[in-house]
């Protein structure tokens, strides 16, 4: 049986931490929360500056195509792509020195669960990067709010809504739609429904579908002024959905941000959203009573969210069985940080080059590249998402060459305590006592299924 602490610190937070105790359990994990929220370290780069660059290498792209061979232009857009190359190393490593230096990390893995829930990326273009300024700007600051709030946020912001292609979708009978002869994607509206809040068991329809994807047109993003509401593509007209009318002439964008509104009050998104929080943190089939308690609370709340994690963190199921969740790449080099004792001025001192070695290619190879998402229903819950032949060799060798970085190497027989504490496995502890160095030795435990499982 594994103690209440051990479970807090792993399957809630961040993982054990050299020389500091775990949260004693549920209610020390509440209380952590307020904290590590309003902990400002490690900034992440703004959205207003990844458009600004946007806006900067659009120009550039368009002289070059005047004048192919100019070097100074050919320099500039070399030393602009270099800024946001730069950002992007940064925005990782500050990233990981969230999770890693994070009191209890709980707060964090939160952060993560709904940037996994709202999955999108930038595509292309101008614009070279941007979710994770997506989820600093879009998410963290509703993750201890309101669902509709953070709901409202998510969906208009312009990473979404260019990931999935809202931008092109045109009312058929609004102005635009009616001279060019353009029509709807549904791309957003099904996602928004299927994958944001009621869920594939929702009972919403095709039609259902179809006709929130006239509502939402006149969703409109640019360079200039990033999202903006373009009335001349929005479709005109009351549009029924779930038997409740929006819209009208002329279509506002607030019309749009009242069907959001209803749909982060419904019940479906309720147990959706209950559901998912469990099966991320607890078990992936988790108890019915248990979601069943989640739903109940946060309906009954109006849609507070940390009403949600409180009644997650209360129930005992909660707290049941042992650790069969597998730590996403991401998870598990945070936890080994934290483990090993790595400073924050040692993990704050890597160069670029540095940061690419030792977290970014690592990420691409175990699965979890940085700043990218699989498809917008985000990375698997299931274990079998990340175990896979090429993952684990990557998180082997990620493991071996950490330990071979500390200097020195702490004594295996130690740190297997330290790392896992009553989480570890007599068989771990026997190998890892048996290894020839400690360096071996260390390796050994953090590239174990035992350290792999939250």
């Amino acid at each position: 049986m594994i103690a209440t602490p051990t479970l807090a610190a792993i399957r809630f937070g961040a993982g054990l931490r050299a020389e500091t105790p775990p949260p004693a359990g549920p209610d020390a994990l509440w209380h952590s929360l307020r904290d590590e929220a309003r902990d400002a370290r490690f900034p992440i780069t703004s959205w207003e500056v990844r458009l600004k660059r946007g806006r900067e290498r659009r120009a550039l792209q368009r002289a070059r195509r005047d004048d192919d061979d100019d070097p100074d232009l050919r320099d500039q857009l070399h030393a602009l792509n270099r800024e946001d190359t730069l950002d992007n190393l940064s925005d990782l490593r500050h990233s990981m020195a969230r999770l890693t230096y994070a009191e209890t990390g709980f707060h964090e893995r939160l952060v993560r669960f709904w940037a996994n829930h709202f999955a999108c990326e930038r595509r292309g273009g101008a614009l070279w990067a941007g979710r994770s300024a997506f989820i600093e700007e879009a998410l963290r600051p509703h993750v201890l709010g309101n669902f509709s709030d953070m709901l409202r946020a998510a969906v208009l912001h312009p990473v979404m809504l260019l990931y999935l292609d809202q931008a092109a979708s045109v009312g058929p009978h609004s102005r635009v739609g009616r001279r060019r002869g353009r029509g709807l994607n549904e791309n957003l509206a099904r996602e928004l429904l299927e994958l944001h809040t009621l869920g594939t068991a929702g009972g919403y329809s095709q039609d259902d579908v179809t006709q929130l994807a006239r509502l939402l047109t006149g969703l409109a993003v640019n360079l200039e002024e990033g999202f903006h509401f373009q009335p001349l593509i929005a479709e005109p007209g009351i549009i029924e959905i779930f038997g409740t009318r929006y819209g009208g002439r002329p279509m506002t964008l607030a019309h749009i941000t009242d069907f959001l509104d209803d749909l982060a009050r419904r019940p479906e998104t309720a147990e959706h959203l209950a559901r998912k929080l469990a099966q991320h943190f607890v078990h992936d089939a988790p108890e019915p009573q248990l979601v069943a308690h989640m739903a109940a609370r946060f309906e009954q709340s109006g849609g507070n969210l940390p009403t949600l994690y409180q009644a997650l963190l209360e129930h005992p199921s909660a707290w049941d069985g042992g650790l069969d969740k597998t730590r996403a790449p991401v998870e598990m080099m945070a936890a080994s940080l934290r483990a090993t004792g790595l400073s924050e001025s040692d993990l704050m001192a890597l160069r670029p080059y540095e940061v690419r070695q030792v977290f970014m290619a690592p990420l691409q190879a175990m699965g979890e590249p940085f700043d990218r998402v699989p498809s917008p229903a985000g990375y698997g819950e299931e274990a079998a998402y990340f175990v896979t032949p090429s993952g684990l060799a990557a998180r082997i060798d990620w493991a071996m060459a950490l330990a071979q970085r500390l200097d020195p190497a702490p004594d295996p027989r130690g740190f297997v305590e330290v790392a896992l504490g009553d989480a570890a496995s007599e068989g771990l502890r026997r190998a890892a006592s048996g290894a020839e160095t400690r360096a071996q030795g260390v390796g050994l435990i953090l590239a174990a299924p035992d350290f792999n499982r939250r």
